[in-house]
């Protein structure tokens, strides 16, 4: 946990002692009675999360498209919820996508007690590193930044003539590889086969069919060997897992 600057306001007090709590990882006070969960959006692109943080509920988004944090967080004890949002600046990525460390920029705020609502957050503060485990569903095996664009970066995405930037195919490099493939039809040399990546259905995933040799033409990489048992697990395991841009 960073220090938080000097002169902050009660509600920024509070949210960093609740980031305080939840790096700790000490148990909410009501968990028993309590339910936790979190759930992916249909649309693959948000993760709701609610879950209890020593005396506080969390209700909060993980929003994938721009890798911001945000939400409310509960005194269990009663009184006016502080609100948060965050931006998150980096990802330390690891194999187990639960142990990848988030580091975030946050500003938290009480309620607006009437509109017109003037400027009451408070100056943003650096929170990390926040394990993956808080931010993604128990168990997740595979992530796209952790697990599946490193296969991409060392497998396909190797040159232009292959699926790097300048490729006439599908490019597969880092920063346009996941809006190059998810529910974007494939109508290359072999026709239209459906949707380079479905999520939730790798037999679905032209993608993947290309990867394990059930797709028309040449199994990929072309002219390489082919994936290795894990590496094809880690691509199935994040369409699977719905295919989000985590």
């Amino acid at each position: 946990m960073h220090a938080y600057p000097y002169g902050c306001t009660t509600h920024l007090v509070a949210v960093v002692a609740l980031f305080a709590g939840l790096l700790l990882g000490f148990p909410g006070a009501s968990q028993a009675q309590r339910e936790s969960g979190i759930q992916l959006s249909p649309e693959s692109n948000r993760y709701f999360i609610t879950k209890d943080v020593g005396s506080e509920r969390w209700a909060i988004t993980y929003n994938l498209d721009d890798k911001t944090v945000s939400g409310n967080v509960f005194p269990l004890d009663g009184g006016a919820p502080t609100f948060l949002t965050c931006d998150i600046t980096s990802v330390e990525q690891a194999d187990v996508p639960a142990d990848a460390q988030y580091f975030m920029e946050c500003r938290g705020s009480g309620p607006c007690a009437a509109a017109p609502c003037t400027d009451q957050w408070d100056p943003a503060f650096p929170v990390g590193p926040v394990p993956g485990s808080f931010l993604l569903p128990t168990n997740t095996l595979s992530t796209y930044e952790g697990n599946v664009q490193p296969i991409y970066n060392r497998s396909c995405a190797t040159s232009a003539v292959c699926h790097g930037n300048g490729a006439q195919d599908v490019v597969l490099a880092r920063g346009v590889s996941y809006d190059n493939t998810l529910l974007v039809e494939s109508d290359g040399v072999n026709g239209a086969q459906g949707p380079f990546i479905t999520p939730f259905d790798p037999s679905a995933s032209f993608l993947f069919a290309k990867l394990d040799g059930t797709g028309e033409g040449a199994q990929m990489p072309f002219n390489g060997s082919p994936l290795t048992p894990e590496k094809m697990d880690a691509i199935r395991n994040w369409i699977l897992e719905g295919a989000a841009n985590n």
